[in-house]
């Protein structure tokens, strides 16, 4: 099913923009209105538009400050504008800042309908072009993984055996090991490659939103719904759909995620129409999903449904082989990087600590010492001296020396919760899994905190 054009009309005069919409709801497009150049720019800055049809002559916003704003927005949705004969030249103009095309008045329905129909086939050609130079782009990004470790190379083993077989696949890891990274090197390596990679945290997603997120909602489905929008399914329609933190989706957003793949089909919020779908959905999740599953918070046939190719990648404190390559590489990804170098007694250092935040404090470690030795160009372990490893102990347990002075516990409690947090990008939940503790358990401590400060 071939999907609906959306266009909007933009016009000072109602008498004017309900002709269009006839004329045009006519030939099967969908049509929203705004009242001047103003009010459009607001809708084409949170709605998804195949066109814009414009006057050029409106009160508080007129159609060359509109088409410079959408410009300046990156908002490339393509606009034809209507004028008189009498303003011909500036409708020319206006092509020359970016403008598809004009059309003057009066006009007639089958002129309206050419100019159309051009407008939209040459927004296609363009969005095609604009998408496959970025494809190309990720995936010469995504073509090689560093690594020198057995474990990452078993993984990076599996990754390229599933790439090419278009199944679901979950990955497993603790946050910041580089789960997003191992997706997109699966949809790089895959037929889907040329199209889109789209990342969707779902954890960062409000439980009454992550149906209008994922699958789009109709104008009027609720308040605030002044336009159509697509969904992340539509917008990564013949591409791979990353679907990370799965498991801090509500369970009943849950069911409607397991339908659309299990039918290959969805309804956008509001809507009554069937949306095929044809998208590779890749999730990942740093949580527990058969333990979720058994506490009845994830629904067992998704988890069934997700887990069809599952992958998991160690935490870099058991691949200490790949931390100084991955210094070495992030390093060289700043500007101000390039030459800089590592001494051996700061990749001591960096092996001796234990990574709790895994690749991602790695790199913001690496970007910290980049800026301390802008000078010198050179990372040493006088550079690294705010790195402080624990000593791990038999059991898993970590030996901590009491100074000769004595110390407050619950200053050395706060630290660690504090040193957690900043570990785990302030997700409560991951902080939590670093304390051994329940997220709970946290929140009260953090409360704890709050009473003391």
């Amino acid at each position: 099913m071939a999907d609906i054009s959306t266009i909007l009309i933009v016009d000072d005069e109602a008498k004017m923009r309900n002709l269009l919409s006839m004329m045009l709801e006519r030939k099967g497009y969908q049509i929203d209105q705004a009242t001047d150049g103003k009010d459009a720019l607001k809708k084409v800055s949170v709605g998804t538009y195949d066109l814009v049809i414009s006057d050029i002559k409106m009160p508080e916003m007129d159609g060359k400050e509109l088409i410079n704003r959408m410009r300046k927005q990156n908002i490339v949705t393509p606009v034809v504008f209507i004028t008189a004969f009498a303003t011909v030249d500036s409708a020319v103009e206006m092509m020359r800042q970016g403008a598809a095309d004009y059309v003057t008045k009066p006009f007639d329905e089958s002129k309206i309908q050419i100019t159309v129909e051009r407008a939209l086939n040459f927004s296609r050609i363009v969005s095609e072009n604009l998408e496959l130079k970025q494809a190309l782009e990720e995936k010469q990004e995504t073509r090689q993984l560093i690594y020198e470790s057995e474990s990452m190379g078993g993984v990076v083993g599996l990754v390229n055996n599933v790439a090419s077989v278009d199944t679901a696949v979950l990955i497993l890891g603790e946050s910041g090991t580089g789960k997003e990274i191992i997706a997109r090197h699966i949809h790089s390596q895959s037929q889907r490659s040329l199209n889109r990679f789209v990342p969707v945290n779902c954890a960062a997603i409000s439980s009454n939103l992550v149906e209008s997120e994922l699958f789009g909602y109709e104008k009027g489905s609720f308040t605030g719904a002044d336009s159509r929008r697509r969904g992340k399914f539509e917008y990564a329609t013949g591409g791979t759909l990353f679907l990370d933190e799965i498991g801090d989706m509500p369970l009943d957003s849950q069911g409607k995620l397991l339908r659309a793949l299990q039918e290959k089909k969805f309804q956008r919020v509001g809507g009554n129409q069937e949306i095929p779908v044809d998208v590779r959905v890749i999730c990942a999740t740093n949580r527990n999903l058969e333990n979720m599953v058994q506490q009845k918070k994830f629904r067992q046939d998704l988890f069934y449904r997700i887990n069809v190719f599952p992958i998991s990648i160690p935490p870099l404190r058991q691949r200490k082989e790949d931390v100084v390559p991955l210094a070495m590489y992030l390093m060289k990804k700043f500007p101000f990087g390039k030459s800089h170098t590592i001494s051996e007694g700061a990749c001591r250092k960096l092996n001796e600590y234990p990574w709790p935040g895994n690749v991602r404090e790695l790199a913001n470690v690496i970007e910290r010492c980049l800026i301390l030795t802008r000078e010198t160009q050179k990372i040493t372990s006088d550079t690294l001296s705010f790195l402080k490893p624990n000593e791990p102990a038999a059991g898993g347990r970590v030996i901590v020396k009491l100074p000769p002075g004595g110390v407050q516990l619950h200053h050395v409690q706060f630290s660690l919760v504090k040193q957690a947090l900043q570990a785990a990008g302030n997700n409560q939940t991951t902080a939590a899994k670093l304390l051994g503790l329940s997220r709970s358990k946290l929140r009260v401590l953090l409360k704890n905190m709050d009473g003391e400060q």
